[in-house]
């Protein structure tokens, strides 16, 4: 592909995306660079961040419309991946659309403003490295013909109830996660038991039994993530406070959801 046709094809990329073309076709590394370079000065691409670029102008010159801020953000990091309420946007489930947007990466990276957005990178759970998956549960997917990195539905699921304060707060996750009409519960219980946290074993299992006939949960997970409970009752979202639901000693914000009755 010549770089020309490649600007035309791609209005986000990064400088490894563009440079793979390029070896392709044998081109040396300084050529990569230069094209980069008076493309800039021309005012027809836009430097996001060092090594990352939107396309300003289609051919003709005509005004081009916004960039996928979703798939630009699975671009802010060798190996970022969507994720929290970002994810919930990508997996089609989000009940709002925010104007920052986060990503998970192992990579030592700082938070980019861009075109009034802004990217903010957090470091995945540190037990998911030392357990060997440092890279699971992210999927590739697609948005308008642009692939992205993001987290797996059931890791969103989890991530989200996990860290509200990444997601919109309580009600914007929970509303999101109304949504959902189905979800692997094989891959949602490995990710709780790698992250092993009692916490996030509670807040799981109160979703999953709010949610059990429509989800079809098996009683044995509920089973299981009950084990998991801590010895003291944690809170859905500390600040917001709300009533013990005992059955996952878990403090639910007050109106979130009817009381779940106990199930057989």
């Amino acid at each position: 592909m010549k770089p020309e046709v490649f600007l035309l094809e791609h209005r986000l990329f990064t400088r490894e995306e563009f440079a793979a073309v390029l070896r392709g076709r044998g081109r040396a590394e300084s050529t990569i660079d230069s094209h980069l370079a008076r493309w800039t000065r021309q005012g027809r691409i836009v430097r996001v961040k060092r090594g990352v670029f939107v396309r300003a102008d289609g051919a003709g010159g005509k005004h081009e419309a916004a960039p996928d801020y979703v798939a630009l953000a699975s671009r802010m990091a060798p190996d970022a991946a969507v994720a929290y309420h970002t994810a919930l946007e990508a997996h089609g489930f989000a009940q709002s659309i925010f104007e920052r947007l986060t990503f998970v990466t192992w990579t030592k990276t700082k938070p980019t403003s861009f075109a009034g957005r802004r990217f903010v990178p957090v470091r995945p759970r540190a037990r998911l490295m030392s357990a060997g998956r440092g890279e699971g549960w992210i999927e590739q997917g697609e948005r308008g013909g642009l692939g992205l990195r993001l987290t797996t539905l059931e890791r969103t699921v989890a991530d989200v109830l996990d860290r509200t304060d990444l997601s919109g707060g309580v009600e914007e996750v929970w509303r999101s996660l109304a949504s959902i009409p189905a979800i692997d519960p094989g891959p949602l219980e490995e990710y709780v038991v790698s992250i092993g946290s009692g916490t996030l074993a509670a807040k799981i299992g109160f979703f999953l039994e709010s949610r059990r006939e429509e989800l079809v949960v098996p009683a044995r997970l509920l089973d299981r993530l009950r084990a998991m409970l801590p010895g003291a009752p944690v809170h859905m979202e500390r600040r917001r406070g709300g009533r013990l639901v005992a059955r996952w000693a878990l403090i639910v914000p007050a109106g979130l959801v009817e009381e779940q009755e106990p199930r057989a």
